[in-house]
């Protein structure tokens, strides 16, 4: 959904209704009800206007991509039917950002139910084994060569 935007007293455009009438912490509760491109207007203004660091910081935190794009515009039952053909970095991001942002029951039920699917048929990713800084950085060998000389 997106909220239109409004004008304020300056005729500078506001990033949604009422804005300029909010404190920093008005302004912080409500920016997680708002898509990356409202936050992206949202920012835009509070930098040129208020720049508030509370209000830049919780914007900071909030700011990023969406799991796959148009996911913001997207209804629940689209965003479930994403999820049947999408891959396991795909089902992270969208757990990841449906958690900070929605945190819709429906979505987010989806995406453990299609998560423990994928797990069963992807094979697992193996990490690789633990080596010892030394090892990775190769400094044993080079004091092993300064030892012996040249």
């Amino acid at each position: 959904m997106t909220i239109p935007r409004a004008h304020s007293a300056e005729g500078a455009q506001l990033p949604f209704a009422g804005y300029d009438r909010l404190d920093a912490r008005h302004v912080n509760q409500g920016l997680s009800d708002h898509s990356q491109v409202e936050l992206e207007n949202v920012e835009s203004y509070e930098r040129s206007h208020k720049g508030r660091e509370a209000v830049l910081n919780k914007l900071r935190y909030l700011r990023g991509s969406e799991p796959f794009p148009g996911y913001d515009a997207m209804s629940v039952e689209e965003i479930l039917a994403a999820l049947t053909e999408a891959d396991l970095p795909t089902i992270k991001k969208v757990r990841g950002y449906e958690r900070k942002f929605a945190n819709r029951p429906q979505v987010l039920n989806e995406v453990i139910r299609v998560h423990r699917g994928r797990r069963k048929t992807e094979p697992a990713i193996a990490a690789p084994a633990y080596q010892p800084t030394s090892a990775r950085s190769g400094a044993s060998r080079r004091g092993a060569q300064k030892e012996k000389g040249p």
